[in-house]
């Protein structure tokens, strides 16, 4: 019989996988709106975050299984990831180009 996610609704050990994806993309939302705010401070402590948070996923990835229904949540999970990262990488490029460009002036400052 195939798995349709419906035999492991009531399963308590199908909750801490896809829990690990939902903490995620709660993590990569919160990183998005420092981004949008200009808080790279705030950016790089939620890395952070997600560094942990991906780790344990890892571990739970090896002892849990996920359903059809939380296979198809975590795939959205991961284009909401994945178009969070890609905003937060647009909006860290200029910053990021501007300082490049002042690591290679002469003496580190702009020359306006």
């Amino acid at each position: 019989m195939p798995d349709d996610g419906l035999s492991r609704a009531n399963d308590p050990a199908a909750a801490p996988l896809i829990e690990c994806y939902e903490r995620i993309a709660q993590a990569s939302h919160e990183m998005l709106a420092a981004a949008r705010h200009g808080d790279w401070d705030g950016v790089a402590r939620l890395e952070s975050t997600c560094r942990a948070l991906i780790a344990e996923l890892r571990q739970a990835t090896a002892r849990d299984r996920l359903g059809l229904r939380e296979q198809r949540r975590r795939i959205a999970l991961l284009r909401e990831i994945l178009a969070d990262d890609a905003e937060i990488r647009a909006r860290a490029e200029p910053w990021l180009q501007q300082l490049e460009w002042l690591a290679r002036a002469p003496g580190g400052r702009r020359e306006d």
